[in-house]
């Protein structure tokens, strides 16, 4: 479970942000007025992955270095075949002319993208092994899938909103007040890469090579956060 391997930290920071008091001084303990919040926050391993390969093509024109990028693209994918969990996707693609000294086109260049997109690093590894030799890799991106993002905000809500509670439970004591009524709640959240960003080891190995993935592609941490501000009266 993500909960269980998290580190929290609960960060209370300013302890009262405004105490108002309004009307008559009789009437000031139904109207003492305190602005709270207070943010939960954990890292969490990476657990997608996303590789982002190119291809190039250079020609004497435009349809030739398009045909070329074609085939290029078509020939990864039919090496990579279908390998189980892992997506594959075209990105983006591109042919544009080099211009030489008299303003005209001198040749063609072709450039296109193919994306492999998944939640096991070492099928996305091996995947990216098959393409050794056929295209480039350009991009290397990890995050947290969608799953496990919403995991983590699941139980930092929960947490955000005890530490709020205990903070105004302890706030109000703190003033002479016995309890508190919550006049109205405002929630954030945010997430943020932590640590190195990971890199690119070891060799590419060559296409017949049967062997461990030439890719060791290891993930970073990402800080999730949630925040809890609001209103409550004193009484």
């Amino acid at each position: 479970m993500i909960g269980a391997r998290s580190r929290v930290a609960v960060i209370f920071g300013a302890s009262l942000i405004a105490l108002s008091l309004f009307g008559t001084t009789a009437q000031a303990d139904d109207k003492a007025k305190l602005s709270l919040s207070a943010t939960v926050s954990a890292k969490y391993q990476q657990d997608q992955i996303q590789l982002v390969f190119t291809a190039l093509t250079e020609a004497d024109d435009s349809g030739a270095a398009n045909a070329q990028l074609i085939r290029s693209l078509n020939d990864a994918q039919k090496r990579l075949g279908k390998p189980d969990g892992v997506s594959i996707s075209s990105g983006a693609t591109q042919i544009y002319p080099v211009y030489g000294q008299k303003n005209e086109p001198t040749m063609w260049r072709g450039r296109g993208e193919l994306v492999l997109d998944s939640l096991d690093i070492l099928a996305a590894s091996q995947a990216a092994d098959k393409l050794t030799g056929l295209l480039a890799l350009s991009r290397v991106n990890f995050s947290l899938s969608d799953q496990a993002r919403r995991e983590a905000h699941l139980l930092l809500t929960a947490r955000a909103a005890k530490a709020f509670r205990e903070k105004a439970d302890m706030t109000a004591k703190a003033f002479g007040y016995e309890k508190y009524d919550i006049i109205s709640l405002e929630m954030t959240d945010s997430g943020e890469m932590v640590g190195i960003r990971p890199m690119l080891m070891g060799r590419m190995a060559s296409a017949d090579a049967i062997s461990t993935p030439a890719l060791d592609l290891q993930p970073g941490q990402e800080s999730v956060s949630v925040t809890v501000s609001g209103w409550v009266q004193l009484r």
